[in-house]
């Protein structure tokens, strides 16, 4: 049987397993009601919650960039690993924070929270524009590589790309948010499940060559010393890099806003226990069988010219039906993040922008109806940013990242930091996206560092620099928010949540 019909085949029984769950929470959603629709009722168990954020976090980039950039780079990526280990850690100390404020003043976009906290509707709309550019790249690196894997098992890039488009399509402009979160939670399942099994099926069995990972080890350290050596092969992670992409990946993973408004569906605080502990497990150990392919991929396909194909590819060498369950599998991934990037994108359109900006009287039927237009022309200025951009899988993705990664300090500053204010929050965002942008289309990155280093430096010096000056710990709002805050944590949340109650309809309007 033909490979492109075997995928065709398996897209298609996976699809209506992903249909009948579209079924289901369609029918227990709400879909005239933003809340509803966009926020699910905010019932999510830790289950459910932390296989969303792991399954939405992870994407395409996990099946096919990581291999491929491990299999470029050497140890120095190899070591990514342990920033899901901190993400983890942050998703409990930022996450209940942000599930709180969610719940009292009924956030829906990470520019709520921002506008709302600054009493500033410019850093409202700038968090809101920023979020929606860098949901181009990231929803285009999923695309990219729907395509990449097709072509990789001799079908058409193309007919991977629109298959993509039409499911997601589907799922986030008709189904609402908690068809994608089930969806993304067994898809997640699925696909980790997946590379555990074939990783260590193709050393235990011995059709590689290799029947143990300490002779797959010794044979690479043998035929590519610089390969298991810091910063790897390539050279590119010096420390400087890498504390850099460390510092990226991290702060974009509390604030990519596809996954920023998880925090806020959250069912109680006491979900971020098990969100925590499942996200260091399921991330962190994740990439353990992604690394052994990467190493497998170096011995026996060595001379790869698109290293993000390398995982079909290796399959493709010992097993067809492997490679097309793990095609399966990549638009799993790739779904399981872009839909939900698609519906972070209608929403904060919507809200940030529409609502703010436009029509702030606007019905909420009219706000639906915004919210899938938009999903839907943003989603093709996707298509079309993909095919017109140059770059791998991982390059596209920091874009992205660094972008998420520049609301990190106005979100820390909400949440802990009290003496920046409006000025300190919105003036260091736009220093760290001039950078970024410079340092990106304009001009090389001085010294081989990542732009969106020198991007997270500039907004560093901006941001704790105005704070001195600005001093918003002694204006009455800041000192009340942060009041709450800390009462909620320390356990005083049903006292604090009626107090809260009577003014934050008051204060929510910016």
């Amino acid at each position: 049987m033909d490979i492109a019909l075997m995928v065709l085949a398996g897209l298609v029984i996976s699809s209506l397993v992903y249909l009948s769950i579209f079924y289901i929470a369609y029918k227990r959603t709400n879909r005239k009601s933003v809340e509803s629709f966009y926020m699910g009722g905010r019932d999510f168990g830790g289950v459910v919650l932390f296989l969303t954020i792991g399954a939405s976090w992870f994407s395409m980039w996990f099946l096919l960039g990581a291999p491929g950039a491990f299999y470029k780079h050497g140890s120095g990526f190899a070591t990514f690993f342990m920033l899901n280990i901190v993400l983890g850690l942050l998703f409990y100390v930022y996450g209940r924070r942000m599930w709180l404020l969610g719940k009292v003043f009924k956030y829906t976009t990470p520019g709520d929270l921002l506008g709302h906290y600054y009493q500033s509707k410019s850093i409202k709309t700038v968090s809101a524009i920023l979020n929606i550019y860098l949901l181009f790249p990231y929803i285009g690196i999923q695309l990219l590589g729907a395509g990449l894997a097709f072509e990789a098992i001799g079908s058409s890039f193309w007919l991977g790309v629109t298959t993509m488009i039409a499911l997601v399509t589907l799922f986030s402009v008709f189904g609402g948010i908690k068809a994608v979160a089930w969806k993304d939670a067994l898809q997640g399942f699925f696909y980790m499940g997946f590379t555990w099994i074939v990783a260590f099926w193709m050393v235990k069995s011995g059709i590689t060559g290799f029947e143990s990972l300490k002779e797959l080890f010794v044979s690479v350290d043998t035929s590519y010393p610089k390969f298991l050596e810091f910063p790897g092969e390539s050279g590119y992670f010096t420390p400087a890099n890498w504390f850099g992409y460390f510092a990226i990946y991290v702060f974009a993973g509390i604030c990519l806003p596809h996954l920023w408004t998880r925090f806020y569906m959250a069912k109680n605080m006491n979900v971020f226990k098990t969100v925590t502990v499942g996200h260091i497990a399921f991330a962190s150990w994740g990439f353990v069988p992604i690394l052994i392919i990467a190493l497998l991929g170096k011995m026996i396909l060595p001379d790869i010219e698109k290293v993000d194909q390398i995982f079909p590819l290796l399959l493709l060498e010992y097993s067809p039906v492997l490679a097309v369950v793990l095609i399966v599998c990549a638009f799993a991934a790739a779904m399981s993040t872009i839909d939900s990037q698609n519906m972070a994108m209608g929403t904060v359109f919507t809200k940030d922008i529409w609502l703010s900006l436009v029509d702030k009287d606007s019905s909420e039927r009219s706000q639906m109806l915004v919210g899938r237009i938009s999903t839907v022309i943003l989603m093709a200025i996707s298509v079309i940013w993909t095919f017109t951009s140059e770059g791998s899988i991982l390059k596209l993705s920091m874009i992205a990242f660094t972008s998420a990664a520049l609301l990190f300090l106005p979100l820390t500053g909400a949440l802990f930091y009290k003496k920046a204010g409006s000025l300190s929050a919105t003036w260091s965002v736009i220093a760290g996206v001039f950078v970024l942008v410079i340092f990106t289309y304009v001009t090389s990155s001085p010294f081989g560092v990542h732009s969106g280093v020198y991007a997270l430096l500039a907004q560093a010096l901006v941001f704790f620099g105005f704070a001195q000056f600005e001093r918003y710990d002694r204006n009455k709002h800041s000192v009340a928010y942060h009041s709450l805050i800390e009462k909620a944590i320390a356990g005083d949340f049903d006292k604090s949540l009626a107090k809260a109650s009577i003014s934050g309809g008051q204060e929510n309007e910016i």
